[in-house]
């Protein structure tokens, strides 16, 4: 990975995008994980703005933040403090509408983990220096930016499913160092009832 370039980008336009963050070999697995558990009740909330499927600090996700942390590091051009993960399956008619984030996704990464049935790559929407750009992210790339900053989106998906991983993140020198972990003293799964995202 040329960081030099990748750097450049984030710092000019706040957002800029990383191929084969997670190994494809890994990120089959995770596909397959994440889809073993579509039914079982409560494991994923869905809710009707995305309507998609979703899971707060999962093991999994949660595991790979070292990973991935090292690698937004490079991008961001500065040392991070973990907030939390977020696993996400988008399902026919989901969206993501036009947002920012709140204080603990200072600095963000969202990762394409796996797709099925569906009809082209489903790209991310960002919105910068007044510009809007379509990004697409294959499975292994991830999109980097500042997700207090940079509004992004998705429009509805088509067909087929879409499985997404966050990785928040706040810089260690900055002023949301207390939102370190999210508020839960440390990584690892968490129990979502009444927490609110």
């Amino acid at each position: 990975m040329d960081c030099s370039v990748t750097n450049e980008e984030f710092s000019r336009f706040g957002y800029a995008v990383v191929s084969d963050v997670v190994s494809k070999d890994l990120l089959e697995i995770a596909f397959r994980y994440y889809l073993s558990y579509i039914n079982v009740p409560g494991y994923y909330n869905v809710t009707e703005v995305n309507k998609a499927f979703d899971r707060y600090a999962d093991a999994l996700s949660e595991a790979l933040i070292p990973l991935v942390q090292s690698r937004v590091e490079a991008v961001a051009g500065r040392k991070l403090l973990p907030t939390y993960s977020f696993a996400r399956i988008y399902t026919t008619e989901s969206e993501l509408t036009k947002h920012v984030d709140r204080g603990a996704c200072e600095i963000s990464a969202t990762l394409t983990v796996g797709y099925r049935n569906v009809a082209q790559l489903w790209p991310i929407l960002v919105e910068s220096a007044g510009e809007e750009k379509a990004i697409e992210l294959d499975v292994g790339s991830a999109l980097v930016y500042r997700g207090m900053e940079v509004p992004h989106w998705r429009n509805k998906l088509e067909r087929g499913i879409w499985c997404q991983l966050f990785f928040h993140f706040v810089d260690a020198d900055g002023k949301l160092t207390d939102l370190h972990y999210d508020g839960r003293g440390r990584l690892g799964p968490f129990d979502i009832s009444g927490y609110a995202s």
